[in-house]
């Protein structure tokens, strides 16, 4: 499937910066032994409003994943994030189910974070019609390339509260090209582990 070179520069800027960032970061902290975890796993869900870029409405979804965090001593904290969408429609639907990776900085209890993620996505047509094949044509597939910003604020040790923003691209079988939003709320929860004496 052709990306296009917009796609192709957006993936070398994000893994160039995600690389720059952790390699200076792990040189200032790498002689700092201390008590501390070295991984956590995370769950989150969140409620979804997407403008499809089909139609003028707006459709209601669920989206959900988990975080497996890896702490680096790096300025900024990696990892891979798995999640899924769900976003049923009047007009069409989407269904997206991926991953990718994500990097936070923490600010105290402020957790701001950016991530880059590829899925597969289902574009769902809510009334199908008849292509020029005379097939019913109910529904498309597509690679979906999408990055975002997010903030989580901790409420508890274990809980937080979270808003997401989501860019998808979506090129269709039919060479339509759809540009998705996302806007989410939604709670993160930290699996609590204890940590570790590192050397």
């Amino acid at each position: 499937m052709y990306t296009g070179p917009v796609v192709r520069r957006t993936l070398v800027i994000c893994f160039s910066a995600v690389l720059f960032l952790g390699i200076s970061g792990r040189l200032i902290a790498q002689a700092n032994p201390a008590a501390s975890k070295k991984a956590d796993i995370s769950v989150f869900g969140a409620y979804s409003r997407v403008t499809p870029d089909y139609a003028p409405q707006k459709n209601n979804g669920a989206m959900f994943g988990v975080d497996y965090i890896r702490y680096m001593h790096w300025f900024v904290t990696p990892s891979l994030e798995f999640r899924g969408k769900i976003a049923p429609g009047p007009v069409v639907g989407q269904r997206t189910f991926g991953g990718g990776i994500r990097v936070e900085r923490q600010l105290r209890n402020f957790h701001p974070y950016a991530d880059f993620l590829v899925s597969a996505g289902t574009f769902t047509f809510t009334h199908p019609t008849i292509d020029v094949r005379g097939k019913l044509y109910a529904s498309d597939n597509s690679i979906v390339y999408s990055a975002g910003l997010g903030l989580d604020y901790d409420v508890t040790r274990t809980f937080a509260a979270r808003v997401d923003y989501q860019f998808e691209h979506w090129n269709l079988g039919t060479s339509q090209t759809f540009t998705p939003e996302n806007l989410r709320i939604g709670v993160f929860y930290r699996i609590p582990f204890h940590a570790f004496q590192r050397y």
